[in-house]
């Protein structure tokens, strides 16, 4: 082969990624997500695997990342068999995954993050429902809660929040252990729920938060304020 040929075939490859896939690709990413302070996307792929649509590896590098109200302070993950619709996004069109991907990382969340998180109607709303299930003879906790703080430690959290009815609020605070019960399941270790500070602690059933089938935890690690968890997860078209 014409070594001048070889050289522009490189050339084309790395205009195709630099001025196509991988603005297409951040695009898609930071699409994906509410707000993001940093976010680099890195592709490894050969040519026809690209011209096919086809991103054999592609690494994503993430921080202050807001999905769905969560905050998180890193997230990094590697994709494998990544399918898309280059031919379209080559004629300006948005890049979509055509097929499920496989993506292993890790994502860490500092105990400033889940508070601000705390904001949000996804996190407040799974709590209070939680605990509904945690306590299901408890009359006590089917109202209104505002949950205004989660405490972090080794192993275990601490959330603590309000109970709100029309004529007052009372303090109410859970502590429990965390810990990976299987690949797709978190297990609530030795509950323990206090509604209003003078009260005596309630002894609650351990009790499995079910992620879902897509997801496949390898690690939870809770440290003094922070958590961290490895692991991998498919994404659906």
């Amino acid at each position: 082969m014409n070594p001048n040929n070889l050289e522009q075939d490189k050339t084309a490859k790395h205009r195709l990624i630099s001025n196509v896939l991988s603005p297409a690709l951040w695009l898609f990413v930071r699409s994906q997500v509410e707000q993001v302070s940093h976010l680099e996307v890195q592709i490894a792929s050969s040519d026809r695997q690209i011209l096919s649509g086809s991103i054999p590896r592609l690494s994503i590098f993430a921080d202050r990342v807001v999905y769905k109200g969560l905050h998180f302070a890193k997230i990094r993950l590697m994709g494998e068999g990544m399918q898309t619709n280059l031919r379209q996004v080559m004629r300006g069109q948005p890049l979509q995954l055509l097929e499920p991907m496989v993506v292993s990382g890790e994502a860490m969340l500092q105990e400033i993050d889940l508070n601000v998180s705390l904001k949000s109607d996804l996190l407040s709303s799974a709590l209070t429902e939680l605990l509904s299930k945690l306590a299901p003879n408890n009359n006590a906790v089917r109202g209104q809660i505002d949950w205004t703080k989660i405490a972090i430690a080794s192993a275990s959290l601490l959330l603590q929040g309000n109970l709100v009815n029309s004529s007052h609020t009372t303090p109410i605070t859970l502590k429990c252990g965390l810990q990976l019960s299987s690949g797709r399941e978190l297990l609530l270790t030795q509950p323990q729920l206090q509604i209003s500070s003078n009260s005596l602690w309630e002894q609650l059933e351990d009790y499995a938060i079910d992620l879902g089938s897509h997801v496949n935890l390898k690690e939870l690690t809770l440290q003094s304020g922070q958590i961290v968890c490895r692991g991998s997860m498919t994404i659906m078209p």
